[in-house]
C-alpha cells in the first residue's frame, strides 16, 4: 500500500503521512501523554510508576539505601536516647534541678524533630516525590525550622544560668518558675518567628516539596535575618558569656601559664557541668550552622540530584546534633547515669534491698509507699554527770530511721 502511494500523484502528501506512521508507532493511542519532566526523569520514555518514582530526584538506588541507613540509624538513637533523658529526669531524685527544666526541653525538640520531620523527609527521597500534599509540606518544614530556633535559644538561657551562678552567684538566681517562663519565651518567640515558613514553603504541581527558601528577594531577606536572629546573634552571645564563665574558673598567670584560681575556687561538679555545656554547645553550632548557610547559597532546585544531595547532606549533619546530645550527658556526668541505673531499679523494685535510695518523711517516696520509716524513741537515760554535758547537744531526742546507707550521693544532675 506504501509503494502504491508512492506511484501515484499524492506526492506532496507522502512526508505528513510518514510523519503520522512514526508517531503512531512511538506513542500509541492507549497510552497517556508524558509530560516534558518524566521524559527527563525516564531517558527510555514512559515506564512504570516505580522507575519514575525512582529517578525522579535523580538518585541512584545505593545512595538512597546509604541515606536511609544514616539517618534510620541516627532516627532510633535520637527517639530513644531524648526518651530516655525525659524519663531519667522526671523518675530520678538525683536529676531535679532547674538546669534540668532547660535539658527537657531542649530533649522534647529533638523529639519533635525526630518524629515529625525526619521521617517524611526520608519518605519523600524513597519514594522520589512527595506524596502528602501543601500542607504537610508546609508543617514539616515549620518543624525543622522551628526546633533548632528553640533549642539555641534554650542554650543561651542554660549558659545565662551558668554565668550568674559561677560568677555572681549572690545576684541573681534562675529559680523554677523563672527557668520555666525562660523556657516559654523561646517556644513563643521562636514559633512567632519562623510563621513565614508556611508562605516559602509549598509542594507544587510536579509532587516536590521545595527543600530551600525560594531565589526572590523576599525569601533572602528572610534568609539573612534568619541566620542573623536564629543563629549568629545567640553564638556570639554564648561564645561571650563562656568566655566569662571560663575566664573566671581559669586564669593566666604571670608567664602566660593558665592555673587554676585559688581564691574562690568553684566546686568541681560545676566544672565538669560547664565542660559538658561547651561540648554540647560547640557540637550544636557546628551541626547547624550548614543548615543556615545553605538556605542563603544553595543550588538550583530545577538540578533535582545536585540539590537533592546537597539537602540530605545537611540534613543528616543537623539530624546529628539530636542524636549526640544523650551521648554527651551520659558521658560527661556520671549523675545521669547513676539516674539511669536508680530508673530502672526503680520500674523493677529492685533497689530498695540495695541501699541506692535515701528515704526521708518528707520524700516522695516515703509519702506514697510508706515503708522504710521506722520511729524509735530515744532509752530513756539516769542523771549522771556525763548526761548533763548531753543536755546541751543539740541532736534530736528522737531519731527518725531508715535502712542503713554507705553514702548519701549528691540529688543534682548538674
Amino acid at each position: 500500500m506504501f509503494a502504491h502511494s508512492m506511484d501515484n500523484s499524492s506526492g506532496p502528501f507522502v512526508l505528513p503521512t510518514l510523519l503520522l506512521l512514526l508517531h503512531n508507532r512511538s506513542y500509541p493511542e492507549t497510552s497517556t501523554p508524558t509530560s516534558g519532566y518524566e521524559m527527563m526523569a525516564s531517558p527510555t520514555g514512559p515506564s512504570s510508576s516505580r522507575n519514575h518514582t525512582v529517578l525522579h530526584y535523580e538518585l541512584r538506588p545505593e545512595e538512597i539505601a546509604a541515606a536511609s541507613v544514616l539517618l534510620g540509624a541516627l532516627w532510633l538513637v535520637s527517639v530513644f536516647g531524648n526518651s530516655l533523658v525525659c524519663l531519667v529526669i522526671h523518675r530520678s531524685r538525683r536529676t531535679q534541678s532547674t538546669t534540668n527544666y532547660f535539658v527537657v526541653s531542649m530533649a522534647c525538640a529533638d523529639l519533635l524533630l525526630s518524629v515529625a520531620s525526619v521521617p517524611f523527609v526520608l519518605l519523600q527521597f524513597t519514594y522520589g516525590r512527595w506524596m502528602l500534599g501543601n500542607v504537610m509540606c508546609k508543617l514539616i518544614r515549620y518543624i525543622q525550622y522551628l526546633t533548632p530556633g528553640v533549642q539555641i535559644y534554650v542554650l543561651l538561657s542554660i549558659c545565662v544560668d551558668r554565668f550568674y551562678t559561677i560568677v555572681y552567684p549572690l545576684s541573681f538566681k534562675v529559680s523554677r518558675e523563672k527557668a520555666k517562663k525562660m523556657i516559654l519565651a523561646s517556644w513563643l518567640f521562636d514559633a512567632a518567628f519562623a510563621s513565614p515558613i508556611f508562605f516559602f514553603y509549598g509542594s507544587n504541581s510536579d509532587d516536590h516539596c521545595n527543600f530551600f527558601l525560594p531565589d526572590s528577594w523576599e525569601g533572602a531577606i528572610y534568609g539573612i535575618i534568619h541566620l542573623l536572629v536564629l543563629f549568629l546573634i545567640p553564638s556570639i552571645l554564648i561564645i561571650f558569656f563562656y568566655q566569662k564563665v571560663v575566664k573566671y574558673i581559669w586564669r593566666i598567670g604571670t608567664g602566660g601559664m593558665t592555673v587554676r584560681r585559688t581564691m574562690n575556687i568553684v566546686p568541681r561538679t560545676k566544672v565538669k557541668t560547664i565542660k559538658m555545656f561547651l561540648m554540647l554547645n560547640t557540637v550544636f553550632l557546628l551541626s547547624w550552622l550548614p543548615f543556615y548557610v545553605v538556605q542563603l547559597w544553595h543550588p538550583q532546585e530545577t538540578d533535582y540530584r545536585k540539590s537533592s544531595l546537597v539537602f540530605l547532606a545537611i540534613t543528616w549533619i543537623s539530624f546529628s546534633s539530636s542524636a549526640s546530645k544523650p551521648a554527651l550527658y551520659s558521658v560527661y556526668n556520671a549523675n545521669f547515669r547513676r539516674g539511669m541505673q536508680e530508673t530502672f531499679c526503680m520500674s523493677a523494685m529492685k533497689c530498695y534491698r540495695s541501699n541506692a535510695y535515701t528515704i526521708t518523711t518528707s520524700s516522695r517516696i516515703a509519702k506514697k509507699n510508706h515503708v522504710g520509716i521506722a520511729e524509735i524513741p530515744a532509752p530513756a537515760k539516769t542523771v549522771t554527770k556525763e548526761s548533763i554535758y548531753d543536755a546541751f547537744n543539740r541532736e534530736a531526742k528522737e531519731k527518725k530511721l531508715a535502712w542503713p546507707i554507705q553514702s548519701n550521693p549528691p540529688n543534682t544532675f548538674v
